[in-house]
């Protein structure tokens, strides 16, 4: 386990910062802003771009796809180019047991709960127009073991494995060329992630993605029809559930004046910008 450990190390080091996330994954609603997500074919379009969905992705999944490009062990990245195109891919290695564990903290993670979300984002198919070039595709194109990186586990049951094979998640040409093409951003997700509800988690995802913020804030609602549709017919639900995140997303620098519906980020609170 030393030598995969140290080998891995040394593989690390070579490489560069992928982040966890690009400007449009998290400024455009492909993920719903919500912890239920149900199955839909949608169209959502604002000054970030457009997107149709076909599939079932909220911000649960968002937060699984985080902690695996997180907790990565080791990627391959690797970039055709031709006359016509360029294709990228991207191979992501690494420890599934961690990643639910990372996870479980905030909630539970069962393995059944785990392989739906990893099939959720390999059949999600997406289309994504922005800046007059449209790239469609999936998230996720296949999950497979490796055949040379293992953990090794202490059990001396014969029906447990000693030796359990890392994970290798093939990326599918959506994020794979938004990887390439856009703005990256590294945080970690797990402060996200204990927030309660999914219009919190997709709020402070988007302003991840500004280095900026206006002084006087930003009006709630205005803010939050950049990540979701029908706001009005929402509007008491959604500040039913800030109100319950208010505290935590205070926590995170993003205060809400819920009498004048607005959001200020404090900037010198708000320790995720960097990207």
């Amino acid at each position: 386990m030393q030598d995969i450990e140290k080998a891995l190390k040394e593989i690390r080091r070579d490489q560069k910062d992928i982040g966890v996330t690009t400007e449009s994954l998290n400024r455009l609603p492909i993920f719903q802003p919500t912890l239920k997500p149900r199955f839909e074919v949608r169209t959502f379009e604002s000054k970030y771009g457009k997107i149709t969905v076909e599939g079932k992705l909220g911000q649960n999944h968002k937060s699984l796809l985080e902690v695996v490009l997180y907790k990565r062990k080791a990627y391959k990245l690797k970039i055709d180019k031709n006359e016509d195109d360029v294709k990228v891919s991207l191979e992501v290695l690494y420890n599934e047991y961690e990643v639910k564990k990372y996870l479980s903290q905030s909630s539970k993670y069962s393995d059944e709960r785990y392989h739906q979300m990893i099939k959720d984002m390999i059949t999600a198919y997406i289309v994504l127009e922005k800046d007059d070039e449209r790239i469609a595709g999936t998230i996720i194109a296949r999950e497979r073991e490796s055949k040379k990186y293992y953990r090794k586990t202490k059990s001396n049951l014969p029906n447990i494995k000693r030796e359990i094979p890392y994970v290798k998640l093939e990326f599918g040409d959506v994020f794979s060329r938004l990887l390439v093409k856009e703005l990256r951003f590294t945080y970690d997700p797990k402060p996200i992630t204990r927030l309660d509800s999914g219009i919190s988690q997709a709020i402070v995802r988007f302003l991840l993605t500004h280095k900026r913020h206006p002084r006087a804030g930003y009006h709630l609602k205005e803010l939050i029809e950049n990540i979701d549709e029908n706001v009005d017919q929402k509007w008491k639900d959604i500040r039913r559930a800030l109100k319950k995140d208010a505290a935590m997303l205070e926590n995170l620098g993003a205060v809400i004046d819920f009498k004048k519906d607005r959001l200020f980020v404090v900037e010198r609170s708000f320790i995720f910008i960097g990207g």
